[in-house]
């Protein structure tokens, strides 16, 4: 348009001849559903289905733009519209610098900087080509081996499950690209070993915060009781265990596949890597700074040990800083650069500028998470504990509490995964609660733990579906919709897994 006035460009613009046809009928279901929002009085949103009722609204204008961070801020924004009316902006920036000044998450964001830089610097420095070779050599160009050997190696690797899916996604892309294969099969594997086993370790981070949580309960009294009743828990884990089976099979080429995930496989024959981050939204043009230049000489034959030692580092130092992610990053960093400096891999100011372009590569997932930490902060004002107790209190028979209680987490984390704040909110609360209905507690924390990873899992939002899609290269909707059928297929196994065992134990 040929025109500086503002009046006449947004006369333009804004009609809708001049707009996707979707987007106009997304609009107007969006600004209904705000409307209806806003008159929404507290005493009726207060504690109720009402908290999730945005969520839901953000699935769909997830699905019809394909768009994971606006997706997340309009959801947001619809939380706010439906709790503090005329207040929202105020208190959506108020949120905002609550959670920005949380020490926590200050050290996730941190933690997510420095590793995207110290991605970068095993990239450029040549580390992940040579172990790509190292295990061409070894195995040869088999995809099940490739799938298989990024599964385990994410599950030992899911003391962290961040840390698991940012480093495998950087070492076995390469292999699978080379192979000419889809990046969203080895998303898939890699996604779900990282969430399902960390949550099944006790020294895993999601293991460890679990027990945390436990241990808040008022009828927990030490934190190795709070260990006691984990341990107790892991066997009922039913998600984690089939969702790793399923994912194994996967891998191993022994069930088919089907969906999205079938034409990924038809449209790779063809030569297109289907959801590659290069040329979508998330990324307009790959990075020409991550890509490892093969004719550096001071880049040729690098050995394999220059990508296994720093992950070594990592794992000892998680160990050994108490699961402290910022910290033994930190000193990954440090290690690493003087690995690569005095082998003359790299200069000084070459590795400083690869730890820079991390801080810039991982800005927009900082800034999802962030948001939707901002969302749960509202959540939890609006009363989500109360909502939890509503749910355990109308359930008749203790048998079919593990179940159901299953089913309503997962629907809940499906629409939008609240990860850990489930956790916080949901195992304090259960733990008094449960005892009293005469319900198994280790079979329903096995439940509550299995939804929350099911959301982590399936949710079109969820932060580790955005670090592994971030680490293997391709879109976060794509990874979303090629991953589903297997993900509902784990779920749907695990829901009757948990109609059973709550008659049997």
């Amino acid at each position: 348009m040929n025109e500086k006035n503002i009046l006449k460009r947004i006369t333009y613009y804004m009609n809708p001849k001049h707009i996707e046809r979707k987007m106009v009928y997304l609009w107007i279901f969006w600004i209904i559903f705000n409307v209806v929002l806003f008159f929404i009085p507290h005493s009726v949103s207060k504690g109720t289905f009402w908290i999730l009722v945005p969520m839901a609204g953000l699935f769909i204008y997830a699905h019809v733009t394909k768009d994971v961070m606006q997706s997340l801020l309009m959801g947001t924004f619809s939380m706010y519209i439906l709790w503090y009316k005329t207040g929202m902006i105020g208190h959506f920036f108020e949120d905002c610098e609550t959670v920005l000044a949380d020490p926590e998450n200050i050290e996730m964001y941190m933690s997510f900087f420095l590793c995207g830089g110290l991605i970068i610097a095993l990239k450029r420095s040549g580390a992940t080509k040579a172990f790509s070779e190292f295990v061409t050599q070894k195995f040869g160009g088999s995809e099940k081996i490739i799938n298989g050997t990024a599964g385990i190696y994410a599950g030992i690797m899911s003391i962290d499950d961040y840390v698991s899916a940012l480093t495998a996604g950087a070492a076995f892309s390469s292999l699978i690209d080379k192979i000419k294969k889809p990046r969203l099969a080895l998303a898939y594997v890699i996604r779900t070993f990282s969430i399902c086993i960390s949550a099944m370790l006790p020294f895993g981070a999601w293991g460890y915060f679990i027990i945390f949580q436990i241990a808040d309960a008022k009828n927990v009294t030490s934190r190795a009781q709070a260990t006691h009743i984990f341990m107790q828990s892991v066997p009922f884990m039913f998600y984690a265990i089939v969702s790793c089976v399923i994912a194994f099979a996967f891998a191993m080429n022994w069930i088919p596949r089907v969906g999205p995930m079938k034409k990924a496989y038809e449209l790779i024959e063809k030569g297109i890597q289907m959801g590659d981050l290069e040329g979508s939204s998330e990324e307009k043009e790959a990075r020409e700074e991550e890509d490892f230049d093969e004719t550096d000489p001071r880049k040729q034959h690098i050995s394999v040990w220059n990508l296994l030692l720093p992950m070594i580092v990592i794992a000892v130092a998680l160990i050994a800083t108490g699961l402290n992610c910022f910290l033994a990053f930190g000193i990954t960093v440090f290690f690493t650069a003087a690995l690569y400096i005095f082998q003359g891999i790299m200069t000084i100011g070459e590795y400083v500028q690869c730890i820079v372009d991390g801080f810039i590569d991982m800005v927009d997932m900082v800034i999802i998470l962030m948001i939707g930490y901002t969302m749960q902060e509202v959540m939890y004002t609006m009363g989500m504990e109360t909502f939890v107790k509503g749910v355990c209190g109308a359930i008749p028979i203790a048998a079919l509490i593990p179940v159901l209680l299953y089913l309503v987490f997962s629907f809940t984390e499906f629409l939008y995964s609240l990860n850990y704040t489930l956790y916080q909110i949901a195992l304090p609360v259960m733990l008094v609660v449960l005892p009293t209905l005469g319900a198994n507690v280790p079979l329903c924390i096995g439940a509550i733990i299995s939804a929350g990873l099911f959301g982590s899992h399936a949710c079109v939002v969820s932060d580790l579906g955005i670090i592994s899609a971030r680490a293997c290269r391709v879109t976060v909707y794509e990874q979303y919709r090629t991953s589903l059928p297997y993900v509902f297929l784990a779920g749907a196994i695990s829901a009757v897994f948990y109609l059973i065992a709550g008659f049997v134990f």
